[in-house]
């Protein structure tokens, strides 16, 4: 199933080795190709990108607007994206497209008379004429389960002895480059290689500079690609600033290209390594181009965005003048009869005032008299009317108590005498007769 999803690829392949005669450029550009063949997704993932990029104040608005109602601000922010014609899964499809190529080309590499030539099967399994011809001249069949890199090897090598397999797809094909085996996994072990010569040192220092070059062209891609983003408008400097100062942004790519060139064959980093570079560049192209066009939009959106904010402020301000308008008359509504009784204490300290100042002599005593207000506790008012010679409560007329008492007394004296001569109760009368 997986060599049947790579064959298109390794044909490919393999008609751009034909036409190159040279693994390293055949490499190259099917790299250029594939990004070719990807450039409409890439073209449309990068524009919805930038447009959702440019839609970020009217998101941090909303955002900030709903942060207590979740459902709501998902609503409003899936009409942003509805009105904008953005989907915010639409770069997804583009990071993923990536990996079964580089599965595909991955295969290719490691079955190439299968994958790239079309040879069957049934001629490299046990039985097979190519299978029977390799274990009779010597090569160890039993590798060719894992990889058919060193059998091709071999029939470049003894390519008289397999001719009568060119009917079959069978060809020659030299992964040598510049000194360089591409089919080799680079060994990241510095200390073994031979620094005896430098022929002797390029083949093995020139693979283990592949993996090193790809890194670094991850990493480059990844700085510009952030500072291609900071120039976009609606960018949010301040959170991609903190993304291009994190360590683990900049290096989880990097490391991860790093390890897996020095884990598989050195072709799969020339692919990675042109694939950096070529995704830079493209990517820096796409930018200025969509720049332009976008930028009348988004200045459109942000005009009418800060007008609308301006409005929505104006009636703000207004709400709150009204507000303070009401709780003003309100506040003075309900302390209408405190402000007239402060207003009336006011006006009699000032008259106070004018008559101490205007009549310095000792006013003349009058009890009922509240500041300026003669009559305040009515004109008959006296302030000692309960009590006599300085006793509270005492009275100065007694006569009528001492009747009073004199009365009481004399029917005291009247109700004991006739108790005294009243006759016998009639049970004694009947006992005495």
């Amino acid at each position: 199933m997986l060599d049947a999803i790579a064959r298109p690829f390794g044909l490919l392949l393999l008609f751009l080795y034909n036409i190159t005669h040279n693994y390293f450029f055949a490499i190259v550009l099917f790299t250029v190709v594939v990004k070719l063949l990807l450039m409409p997704f890439q073209m449309k993932s990068k524009k919805g990108m930038m447009r959702q990029q440019m839609l970020n104040p009217e998101i941090q608005e909303i955002q900030k607007k709903h942060a207590g109602n979740q459902q709501k601000m998902n609503e409003e922010l899936q009409r942003v994206y509805r009105e904008a014609g953005v989907s915010p899964m639409s770069g997804c499809l583009w990071t993923l497209l990536p990996f079964p190529i580089l599965i595909a080309l991955y295969q290719a590499i490691r079955k190439p008379i299968t994958v790239m030539m079309g040879v069957s099967k049934e001629m490299l399994a046990s039985g097979g004429a190519i299978y029977e011809k390799l274990q009779e001249l010597g090569y160890n069949v039993q590798q060719l389960a894992q990889s058919q890199i060193g059998a091709t090897k071999f029939i470049n090598d003894n390519f008289d002895q397999f001719s009568q397999f060119v009917s079959d797809g069978l060809q020659k094909m030299d992964f040598t480059v510049f000194g360089l085996d591409l089919s080799a996994v680079p060994s990241w072990h510095v200390w073994e290689f031979d620094f005896s010569s430098f022929a002797v040192l390029w083949p093995a220092l020139g693979l283990f500079l592949i993996p090193v070059i790809t890194a670094f062209f991850q990493w480059l891609s990844t700085k510009v690609a952030t500072q291609l983003q900071k120039g976009l408008p609606g960018a949010n400097v301040e959170q991609l600033e903190k993304q291009s100062n994190s360590m683990m942004m900049l290096l989880m790519g990097p490391v991860m290209s790093l390890v897996f060139a020095f884990m598989l064959p050195a072709a799969m980093g020339v692919y990675w390594m042109v694939n950096a570079l070529f995704s830079m560049l493209v990517d820096i192209f796409l930018t200025k181009l969509y720049s332009k066009t976008l930028m009348s939009d988004f200045a459109e959106k942000e005009a009418a965005r800060k007008a609308r904010e301006a409005e929505l402020e104006a009636k703000r301000q207004e709400a709150e003048r009204r507000r303070a308008e009401r709780a003003e008359l309100q506040t003075e509504n309900t302390s209408k009869k405190k402000q007239q009784q402060k207003k009336k204490q006011e006006a009699a300290d000032r008259a106070l005032e004018w008559q101490r100042a205007n009549n310095p002599e000792e006013p003349k005593y009058e009890p009922s008299r509240v500041g300026t207000r003669r009559y305040a506790r009515g004109r008959s008012y006296d302030p000692n009317r309960f009590a006599f010679n300085g006793v509270e409560g005492a009275v100065s007329d007694t006569s009528q108590m001492d009747a009073d008492l004199a009365d009481i007394e004399e029917k005291l004296e009247r109700a004991a005498h006739e108790d005294e001569s009243a006759p016998d109760s009639p049970q004694e009368n009947s006992g005495d007769e």
